[in-house]
């Protein structure tokens, strides 16, 4: 499968998560605290490189995917993720400056069930989310004890492995996986010429 058909195929279990995602916030009140981003600023975040295809393939069109190999490459082991801009600017709305692009731990934590040893679905959140949003945690807690549709964390990276087993589970700190992305893009494209999209 070329590089392109894997950035829409992920683009689409994203694209689906999203929506599962937002009915699961509409039903349950959850929501992330205006101005926190303290998940974003632990050191030890894991992810692949598949679900950081559709962010290297973007910057490969736009003509920056050098420049990022350079900058991770250089930081060594920098473990907060470079897509992490930790101070806000008027105008920002969040943490993330690549949001559309960013990796399926992000889009997942907070909102999901994680199966615990006897296959039964519960919450993962944050400490901030249940200090400050307690009633929705309970809400959540108990929509997800009820069997109501919840995005579920191994369905998704199940998903994504179907794309691609071996980039799929092959999790590391979430820089690395940003720095392989961009070498599988840039190796792809070094002696083809990238889709018109």
């Amino acid at each position: 499968m070329s590089i392109y058909r894997k950035v829409q195929a992920v683009e689409r279990v994203f694209s689906n998560l999203e929506k599962e995602l937002a009915a699961f916030k509409n039903a349950t009140g959850l929501h992330c605290i205006s101005g926190c981003g303290l998940c974003c600023k632990k050191p030890d975040i894991s992810a692949s490189p598949l679900e950081f295809l559709p962010l290297a393939y973007s910057l490969f069109k736009e003509d920056l995917a050098y420049q990022w190999l350079e900058e991770l490459q250089a930081s060594g082991s920098e473990p907060i993720c470079k897509i992490f801009r930790p101070l806000l600017t008027d105008g920002d709305t969040g943490f993330c400056s690549n949001y559309k692009y960013r990796g399926l731990i992000c889009r997942l934590f907070g909102y999901s069930a994680m199966l615990d040893k006897q296959g039964t679905p519960q919450l993962v959140t944050c400490k901030t989310i249940k200090t400050e949003l307690p009633q929705a945690v309970l809400t959540a807690q108990q929509h997800i004890a009820e069997g109501k549709k919840t995005p579920v964390m191994r369905n998704y990276y199940f998903q994504l492995r179907s794309i691609d087993s071996e980039l799929g589970q092959n999790l590391m700190p979430i820089n690395q996986a940003i720095l392989e992305a961009l070498k599988i893009v840039l190796s792809y494209y070094a002696y083809r010429k990238p889709r018109r999209a």
